[in-house]
């Protein structure tokens, strides 16, 4: 049995799947708040579909 590929996605395609901008997850992530993400080779930013996911299953049921 295969175990899911992990699934990776850009600060834009990770901004969409959160309905927030790309400007919004740079700020979170200079402030070391908001999902994991991986730094790579020439800067670029991706984040695992899986830790967006598990951030926000933590922030529900938050306060604001």
């Amino acid at each position: 049995m295969n175990p899911e590929p992990t699934v990776w996605l850009t600060r834009k395609e990770a901004a969409a799947h959160l309905r927030l901008s790309t400007a919004t997850l740079a700020n979170w992530a200079s402030i070391d708040y908001g999902p994991r993400y991986q730094r790579i080779g020439n800067g670029r930013v991706l984040y695992r579909l899986a830790d967006i996911e598990e951030w926000m299953n933590v922030q529900t049921g938050k306060a604001s």
